[in-house]
């Protein structure tokens, strides 16, 4: 599995259509910090499928919005 690559701008875009701020949004992730929060966001810190499984649960949104799995399969 690997997350998305424009997965920052969806949870961005997704997080302001809601109207959640980048308090409310590390608040509800668990993060530490609302900088820890803001760091994913712009790219200071990687979105990890840990941090993107946390913001789907943030947003009310299913995993797969992003996060893709590898499928494999013979030609």
């Amino acid at each position: 599995m690997y997350v998305k690559h424009n997965s920052i701008a969806l949870m961005r875009l997704e997080r302001k259509k809601r109207g959640i701020t980048e308090v409310e949004m590390s608040r509800r992730m668990g993060l530490n910090s609302a900088q820890h929060y803001w760091n994913i966001e712009n790219g200071k810190n990687r979105l990890t499928l840990e941090y993107a499984a946390l913001a789907a649960k943030a947003l009310n949104v299913d995993p797969s919005f992003f996060i893709c799995e590898i499928v494999k399969r013979k030609v």
